[in-house]
């Protein structure tokens, strides 16, 4: 790792892209690196999880009946709240990398984001057991309606109530890392801002919540070797793709309705300076 640790920058402004669109096709082409990279780096962070995953499966593989289903889920919910903050400690820290470089901002991968991680670790501890929290939650309010509750259509409701409560949890989680990495606010503000662009746009939101999460949870469900290779797509560049795709979104929407009245200086930034007038993401 790191053999190639520098951002790949322009030094002259006829050199960046157009647009985003035109930024990521350079990005996938030329970086695979960066994404590669950072998708390693996310996986080792994400390692504890996987593994209280992967116990969870099999110890449901076989329940006896649905309390020992309710107690399997409930337990292994509950240790896996501190380490879904450890994995969004390894998420926070790479979407600060990702943000220098469509910034167009020199750097090593290894120096940014170590010190990204140390500057925002807590935060990102915190806004990944929020999210480990609501997934909790989400498993024990599951299994309780489709095990204790006969008619059809409540369980659905049930089941869809709390997955639009995580959706919308994931969603704001990753508009977090984005904001908070690209702004000096407060917890708080960060949060509300996260929150705000995740109900503005929820079709996107829920777009990315299923290419995520719901697909790759379709695959495990359907055989164990699909966990193999989900965790296989994730640690190699699965992770660093959806931290490029997320970043580049988001900072258009930034640039929409924060950047255009606070800071114009940051319009477009990274993007060729003939186009900042035209182009919005």
């Amino acid at each position: 790792m790191f053999k190639y640790k520098g951002l790949k920058v322009q030094s002259e402004d006829a050199g960046l892209p157009r647009t985003r669109k035109e930024l990521f096709k350079s990005i996938v082409k030329d970086d695979f690196y960066l994404l590669a990279e950072l998708s390693v780096l996310c996986f080792l962070f994400s390692i504890p999880l996987g593994l209280g995953f992967v116990w969870e499966m099999l110890t449901l593989g076989n329940p006896s009946n649905a309390d020992a289903m309710f107690s399997v889920c409930f337990y292994c919910g509950l240790i896996e709240i501190p380490l879904f903050g450890l994995r969004y400690i390894g998420r926070y820290a790479a979407f600060g990398v990702m943000k220098k470089r469509v910034h167009n901002e020199a750097g090593y991968i290894k120096e940014l984001f170590f010190a990204t991680m140390k500057k925002g670790w807590k935060r990102g501890l915190f806004i990944g057991m929020i999210l480990g929290v609501v997934v909790f939650l989400w498993q024990i309010a599951s299994v309780f309606v489709i095990s204790y509750n006969t008619n059809t259509w409540i369980k659905g409701l049930g089941v869809g109530g709390a997955t639009l409560v995580f959706m919308v949890f994931f969603a704001a989680a990753e508009y977090f890392l984005s904001v908070d990495n690209f702004y000096d606010l407060k917890f708080s503000g960060s949060l509300k801002n996260s929150f705000s662009f995740t109900l503005m746009f929820f079709p996107m939101s829920a777009l990315y919540f299923v290419v995520c999460m719901g697909v790759p949870f379709a695959l495990t469900i359907l055989s164990y070797y699909a966990v193999i290779g989900v965790a296989a797509v994730f640690a190699l560049w699965g992770d660093g793709f959806t931290i490029l795709v997320a970043t580049l979104y988001s900072h258009s929407l930034f640039d929409r309705y924060i950047n255009s009245v606070y800071h114009t200086d940051y319009i477009n930034k990274g993007l060729s300076v003939n186009e900042k007038e035209n182009d919005n993401g």
